[in-house]
């Protein structure tokens, strides 16, 4: 009789898009290496299934991908995702549920400022005192898997057909104008207050960094896509080849456009974010961070990698961990 590998189901953490799919992809990494022996149930990626062309068909998000009770779950109860999504007390209760049924365990992690975990062989030694664990938190990590591993982990987060097919169609329609093609992620809302508003910068200043960038390749012809969670007034980028992502606020869609968007332009500038380092990660795309409101742009600030890069980056380590 074949072993079942030892289960475990990730409740919580991590945060918006971004960051889910930056968990998401250590624990696949984590899951890869210790094949056979582990497998991972991601509760917290359930509102996102529906975008990724592999969970879309897997929504239960169970890896080593696998048919089962989760994915019917998943499918049956559509109201589900969105109260994993709107309501914490869901997971928190399932995170807790590892706490009392016979034969789990639960590994906390939910505390501001406290909250790191190395995926290596002490924990999947833990892992494996019980059948099933749940476990919850943010920086839970191992980045040297993510490395090994990139290349398969990249796969499993292509976009949804639909968003593929017209994230595409934006882009090739810009190149045809255009030879360089660069997103630009404006972050404005919670950047207020993280790392004390160190990264938030006013929309004038995004523009002057655009206006920088087309002085610096005088002989290309430049487009901007430009994602923001944050409409943003037109007229300050009148004199710019300014083009809004269909997930921007300006364009009314879903993140997972603009994120798809991005991936798909030559470079990306932003400000250290796990939204434009995935992207770049599905990509292959270059990054140019954006650190300081009196930052000159130069080109030897630009670099590549993706998330793995990005988590060795001063600057953008402090969103990517």
């Amino acid at each position: 009789m074949t072993r079942r590998p030892h289960q475990i189901i990730y409740t919580h953490g991590g945060g918006r898009l971004g960051n889910q799919v930056l968990r998401f992809a250590h624990w696949i990494a984590w899951a890869m290496e210790n094949a056979g022996e582990v497998e991972v149930l991601n509760l917290a990626f359930w509102p996102h299934a529906r975008d990724f062309a592999v969970w879309r068909t897997h929504p239960g998000c169970v890896f080593p991908l696998r048919a089962g009770r989760a994915d019917r779950l998943a499918t049956m109860a559509p109201r589900l995702w969105r109260a994993l999504e709107k309501n914490s007390r869901l997971p928190r209760a399932v995170q807790a549920a590892g706490r009392r049924w016979p034969g789990w365990q639960a590994v906390d992690l939910d505390i501001v400022g406290e909250e790191q975990l190395a995926l290596d062989a002490d924990f999947l030694a833990r892992v494996k005192r019980r059948r099933v664990t749940t476990c919850c938190g943010w920086e839970i990590a191992n980045w040297p898997l993510v490395e090994k591993h990139a290349a398969a982990v990249r796969e499993l987060f292509q976009p949804a057909a639909e968003h593929r097919a017209a994230a595409v169609g934006f882009i090739s329609g810009l190149r045809r104008a255009h030879d360089l093609v660069i997103g630009v992620q404006i972050r404005q809302t919670d950047y207020r207050a993280w790392h004390d508003g160190r990264f938030h910068f006013s929309t004038e200043r995004y523009a002057a960094w655009l206006r920088d960038l087309v002085a610096l390749h005088p002989d290309r012809r430049v487009a901007f896509v430009v994602t923001s969670e944050v409409a943003q007034e037109p007229a300050r980028f009148v004199d710019l080849p300014v083009f809004f992502a269909g997930g921007s606020a300006n364009a009314g869609g879903d993140a997972i456009r603009g994120w798809a968007e991005l991936s798909l332009c030559d470079l990306i500038v932003s400000p250290p974010s796990t939204f434009s380092a995935t992207a770049a990660f599905l990509g292959g795309v270059p990054l140019w961070p954006l650190g300081a409101a009196d930052q000159a742009m130069a080109r030897d600030q630009v670099f590549s990698g993706g998330i793995v890069a990005a988590a060795r980056h001063p600057i953008f380590s402090l969103a990517v961990k």
